[in-house]
């Protein structure tokens, strides 16, 4: 359901758990998978075939990094073809009139409007779901989970969203309704509704999927909270999560604001790197922490809502204007334009992604040099840890530029690698 929250763009990559964004680590674009023979051998407990890579092991990433590319123009189309079906098949509008059956009272009729529309996308969109997110970890050997626990999860996430979404629809649709000029109150209102959500998603949304609780091996805590003193953070919020129990995969991620700030390890990538190699983790997260990425990673969205809402208010009353008899309804203001905003949206959020992509990297760039200064590890330590991370995540350390520059909020992992040994350099020669 990420397209219902793409009025928040680059916000909703923050505080969706499956997707942290401020990591160390390969993203979730970047992730690929083990074969059948070695996903068995895991299941069982052994995980010492994970590293280094087997030249069976590369077969599997390259192949699976094909698959992996194609998927992403797949599910964008699946996206846009059945927005467009909702659209000129005039359902979105039928739904409105069944809202208005229950109740002609605004809000009540966006309420269950928005519930229809949402169980229906929800419905049309859950074997591509299942498909991605189940079927193919499973085969790949990444999911711990069976499908009572997905789904369990997948439900309690559309619940999430539904709420988060409501509210932001209530917003949008206030203003459109008021202002000529919505969008740029819209993306002002939305600063301060982003915030919230940041400050609550480690409080309250997070736990809701996971464990989180402080480190418990006594030295790598103690040297990770030295490391934090190092770089002037006192008495740091630093917390280790059970994502194991939904997948192998390691991740590492900086999320929060003001009092929920914090910095979190999932125990996959405490158990699969050493403390050298986990302290370069941690200053990188530190990095992002001292570097206020996320408070940057706001203003972009904001820059780009404004964009978005400027371009949807001229050129989308035009095509309304040219279609309503086809659509129901003859206004953006209308509650059953959803499908063609979200439609607009998905297509300018795709098209515009090489901009946020360009401004993530830069910013794990600089993650990783503070990273490398601040935890005193070495160039090949630093190299390890990457390398670990593209093989136990199976991301392709060198995909093609095009698809580094178009999907990859993350730099290549050998661009990273590459980085780091120059930066070494740097900070032992000043040269």
């Amino acid at each position: 359901m990420k397209v219902l929250l793409l009025f928040t763009t680059l916000i909703v990559l923050i505080f969706i758990p499956a997707g942290s964004t401020h990591g160390t680590t390969v993203p979730s674009d970047q992730t690929d998978s083990v074969n059948l023979t070695q996903a068995a051998a895991a299941d069982a407990g052994d995980t010492a075939f994970v590293y280094p890579l087997s030249p069976e092991r590369k077969e599997l990433l390259v192949s699976y990094s094909r698959f992996t590319n194609i998927w992403r123009f797949v599910i964008f189309f699946v996206d846009v073809i059945i927005l467009i079906l909702l659209l000129y098949l005039g359902i979105s509008g039928k739904l409105k009139s069944w809202a208005v059956r229950i109740s002609r009272k605004r809000f009540f009729t966006y309420l269950f409007y928005f519930l229809f529309f949402y169980l229906l996308y929800y419905l049309l969109t859950l074997p591509f779901n299942y498909y991605r997110d189940f079927v193919i970890e499973h085969r790949y050997g990444f999911s711990n989970q069976n499908l009572a626990e997905w789904f369990g999860e997948n439900l309690k996430m559309l619940g999430i969203t539904f709420v988060i979404g409501f509210i932001v629809i209530l917003i949008a649709y206030w203003l459109i309704n008021r202002f000529r000029r919505w969008w740029l109150y819209f993306a002002a209102g939305m600063i301060p509704f982003m915030v919230l959500i940041i400050i609550i998603f480690p409080v309250f949304l997070a736990p809701m999927f996971n464990k989180f609780e402080p480190l418990k091996d006594q030295n790598l805590a103690a040297e990770m909270t030295q490391l934090a003193d190092r770089a002037g953070i006192v008495n740091p919020n630093i917390f280790q999560v059970d994502a194991s129990k939904q997948s192998k995969k390691l991740n590492a991620y900086f999320t929060g604001m003001f009092g929920t700030k914090r910095i979190v390890l999932y125990d996959n990538i405490i158990n699969a790197l050493s403390v050298n190699e986990l302290k370069f983790v941690m200053g990188h997260e530190i990095g992002h922490y001292k570097m206020n990425h996320i408070w940057k990673g706001l203003i972009l969205a904001v820059l780009i809502m404004i964009v978005a809402g400027y371009l949807a208010a001229r050129y989308l009353p035009r095509i309304i204007r040219n279609n309503s008899l086809r659509f129901g309804y003859d206004r953006l203001g209308d509650i059953a334009s959803l499908p063609l905003l979200l439609l607009f949206l998905t297509v300018f959020s795709f098209v515009t992604q090489p901009v946020q992509n360009a401004v993530s990297r830069y910013h794990e760039y600089k993650s990783d040099d503070y990273g490398l200064r601040i935890s005193g590890v070495t160039a090949r330590e630093a190299a390890t840890a990457f390398d670990k991370l593209s093989v136990y995540n199976l991301g392709d350390p060198d995909p093609s530029p095009i698809i580094e520059y178009w999907f990859y909020d993350h730099p290549a992992l050998k661009k990273r690698i590459d980085n780091a040994n120059k930066m070494y350099h740097i900070i032992h020669t000043g040269t």
